[in-house]
């Protein structure tokens, strides 16, 4: 099936009336769908949103960050808005957008209000309230044949002129043999998008869309397109001029990276929500394109709550559960999946379940769910029953301290943390932890490395989080698989049954941009090899692609040996210290491919027996003990639970810890080195 096929899916009604619901919830209620709440939504469809936000991230304040960042000079697209102590709107306007008659060009106007008390204001018609000395922001839309447009505060009006310039229109016919990534964008700054796609922009403020032979409408005169197909592919950057009245053509076809499917291993990325409130409904076709632009192998769409009982996706995943979606072929797969989400205990993914689960989230106070109970495991039991491999999604939101300390990991009540992954690893119903996600990439391999040192064995895995439904919100509104995990199906073809059990038996590698392999003794990620103490371990890792200057091979221990700048790491060692895991890592600081602020690739391990006892690291069981014990703690003091069922629902708590405690003790007692 070809990208542009997509509209004609047959989708059952139900998802039909929930795509019609989810618009209506959008258009009557902002932003968020009436379910979040979330101050920060009001800012998300602003051109500077990242800048915006890290400076608000710094202050905590929108009138500081914003004039932090726009200044005296007002960025071409925006028109700054200041309300002065005297109730006096005055308007700054930035350089002027390209425009073409009959086409909508997107304005921000930002609203920085001197009064002490909330002010109203129309703008371009629509009203809009800003706090007490307060600021905001309303988006709005002007055509190349209407430039002007009346900002309205009491009895005063001003018209606004000059944020936008017109210019003859031209058309642009972008053609690639198969699903590509586009951007098109003009001197101003300004972004061009066929009609009926949704309009995104990436981690790095760039706009895209997806499609294989596309026309839009664009202003005569210089243009920069960009083409690409995710990670496996080059970016190829052009500059056209079409003339007055002229349809442009221009042909791409990215040239190849790496081509891991060559050698059986196939990219997937376990985490993506196709709704989740935002400025875009976000269609099947819509992500169907998403997937096969990006040649994205597999993609697990996720039905999840946010705050409230409201499950985003709920009628796509009853409608397909177990089963492929319409897109789907021999080259590229997707299912219906689920996101559990408990906010004091962690999120996990389901790829590929059978059924719904019974239960989606618990602790959201405004949802059905309100309490914290029960403990994650039981979620966890239940999707693996449906048949589901389970992962934890983004486990830490910051890095662990050089000394290993929990302190941040343990700060806030309310956020993102695995915290109950150290539990439900050692009671053996979790099959994989995400190393790459929108949070914390070191974060998480940290808290990997603990767990394989205590003989755990869990695939390394990858799930962006994206959501399909936003324009504008960093590594969130990025395309889908950004980061990947790739599984090795031993020569099975792609198929989703294919693919979990590739993550039950660890032959996954995860990368946000290069391709990373490994072999010890000749054996991929996911080998077990029982040796003798002194036996040699010849080890090879290598590294395709762009981005990564740093390769190591490290284990329990350590790093056991790393280069810079270079492509491949090849050496032969003695197993020495008993049982032991081998993994390869490769980092850069950041790479224009790679849509996230550094780059990582990390395979999951090869692991090494002695006489059948897997490695058991004393300091890393401890560490883990200690974590429990600090979770258990935590539970009691910031827990929500009904007041009735309080003290039965936290020893349920205890319970899933003390037989979690039960196996780290057994780590720990375990011979020196297994």
């Amino acid at each position: 099936m070809c990208c542009e096929e997509t509209e004609t899916l047959g989708l059952p009604p139900e998802v039909i009336e929930s795509l019609a619901h989810y618009r209506r919830l959008r258009d009557e209620r902002g932003w968020d769908w009436g379910d979040d709440q979330i101050d920060l939504f009001k800012w998300i469809r602003f051109s500077l949103f990242g800048p915006i936000y890290d400076a608000f991230a710094a202050t905590g304040n929108w009138p500081k960050a914003v004039r932090a960042v726009i200044g005296d000079d007002v960025p071409a697209g925006i028109v700054m808005v200041r309300v002065d102590e005297g109730g006096t709107p005055r308007a700054d306007v930035g350089p002027a957008r390209t425009a073409i008659a009959g086409h909508g060009i997107d304005i921000d106007v930002v609203i920085e209000s001197e009064l002490d008390t909330a002010v109203s204001l129309t703008v371009a018609g629509a009203e809009v309230r800003v706090p007490p000395r307060g600021a905001q922001v309303e988006t709005v839309r002007l055509d190349g044949a209407a430039p002007v447009f009346t900002i309205t505060h009491g009895d005063q009006s001003i018209s606004v002129e000059g944020a936008i310039q017109t210019s003859p229109g031209a058309r642009l016919q972008l053609s690639s043999p198969r699903c590509a990534r586009w951007s098109v964008t003009d001197p101003s700054g300004g972004a061009w998008f066929p009609e009926g796609v949704p309009a995104k922009w990436d981690a790095h403020h760039r706009p895209f869309f997806h499609g294989h032979d596309l026309t839009l409408a664009v202003p005569a005169g210089p243009l920069n397109v960009a083409c690409t197909r995710g990670i496996e592919f080059e970016r190829a950057e052009m500059d056209v001029r079409p003339d007055a009245g002229e349809t442009h053509v221009v042909r791409c076809d990215p040239a190849r990276v790496h081509d891991p499917a060559a050698d059986g291993w196939y990219g997937g990325d376990l985490h993506v929500h196709m709704n989740y409130s935002g400025d875009l409904v976000c269609t099947p076709a819509d992500a169907a394109r998403m997937q096969l632009g990006e040649g994205l192998h597999l993609v697990n769409l996720v039905a999840a709550n946010s705050q409230t009982s409201l499950i985003y996706d709920r009628e796509m995943l009853e409608g397909f559960a177990g089963v492929d979606l319409p897109w789907s072929t021999g080259e590229a797969v997707a299912q219906m999946g689920v996101e559990y989400r408990n906010d004091l205990l962690g999120h996990v993914h389901a790829l590929g379940p059978s059924a719904p689960p019974t239960r989606y989230h618990t602790g959201h106070e405004r949802s059905d769910h309100p309490h914290d109970w029960p403990p994650n495991s039981v979620a966890c039991q239940e999707l693996r029953g449906l048949g589901a491999t389970v992962g934890y999604a983004h486990p830490a939101f910051t890095e662990f301290p050089a000394d290993g300390s929990t302190g941040r990991f343990f700060t806030s009540p309310r956020s993102v943390e695995a915290r109950e992954l150290v539990a439900d690893a050692a009671l053996g119903l979790v099959d994989s932890v995400d190393l790459i996600s929108p949070f914390d990439d070191e974060g998480a391999v940290f808290l990997y490395h603990r767990l394989l040192s205590c003989g755990l064995r869990l695939a390394a895995t990858a799930g962006t989080d994206t959501f399909l439904s936003f324009s504008r919100l960093d590594t969130a509104s990025n395309p889908p698989g950004w980061g990947r995990v790739y599984a090795h199906l031993d020569d099975q073809p792609l198929s989703v049954a294919a693919f979990k059990e590739a993550i039950r038996g660890g032959r996954t590698t995860v990368t946000n941009g290069p391709w990373l392999t490994l072999e010890v003794n000749g054996q991929g990620p996911g080998a077990v090899l029982d040796l003798a103490a002194g036996e040699q371990l010849d080890i090879r890792a290598r590294l395709q692609g762009p981005g990564a200057d740093h390769l190591t091979v490290t284990g329990p221990d350590g790093v056991i040996a790393e280069l810079h700048a270079v492509s491949e790491l090849r050496f032969s060692t003695e197993l020495r210290n008993g049982p032991t895991w081998i993994a390869a890592v490769a980092r850069g600081p950041g790479h224009p491919n790679t849509l996230d602020q550094s780059v990582l690739a990390h395979t999951s391990p090869v692991y090494v027996d002695v006489a059948g006892r897997r490695v058991a690291r004393t300091a890393d069981a401890r560490w883990c003990l200690d974590f429990l014990d600090t979770l258990e703690e935590f539970v009691a003091r910031h827990g929500r639970f009904d007041p009735a069922t309080r003290t039965a629902d936290l020893a349920d708590h205890h319970a899933v810890l003390e037989q979690a405690r039960d196996f780290y003790r057994s780590v720990v007692a375990a011979p020196r080195g297994g």
